[in-house]
């Protein structure tokens, strides 16, 4: 569950980010005031507030428009899929390791 969260944060902060891209003011804002984007994270994760509710497919779609498809654990191409993606996620941290060991 706190990984779906942490992947929920980081799309929604992307997608923030993304959007603010176009619409950031000309001049920066004064150091004492805080970004928004650093006040939406630990409202995210403030655990008292009702967003639990909220269909994490809700969440990607809102932020990305992006449509995240059922994975269902019991059929064979979704086990395939996830397969693959679990190789490719190995294989992205042991080449992050080697790069960081040079």
């Amino acid at each position: 569950m706190k990984f779906i969260a942490f992947v929920a944060i980081t799309t929604v902060v992307a997608g923030a980010w993304a959007q603010s891209a176009n619409v950031r003011p000309e001049s920066a804002p004064p150091a004492t005031a805080q970004a928004p984007v650093d006040q939406l994270i630990p409202w995210l994760l403030d655990e008292d507030q009702q967003l639990r509710g909220v269909p994490f497919s809700e969440v990607i779609f809102d932020a990305t428009g992006k449509k995240v498809l059922p994975f269902d654990a019991h059929n064979a191409v979704d086990q395939r899929v996830a397969k693959a993606i679990g190789a490719a996620c190995d294989e992205a941290v042991k080449r992050r390791s080697n790069q960081r060991s040079e």
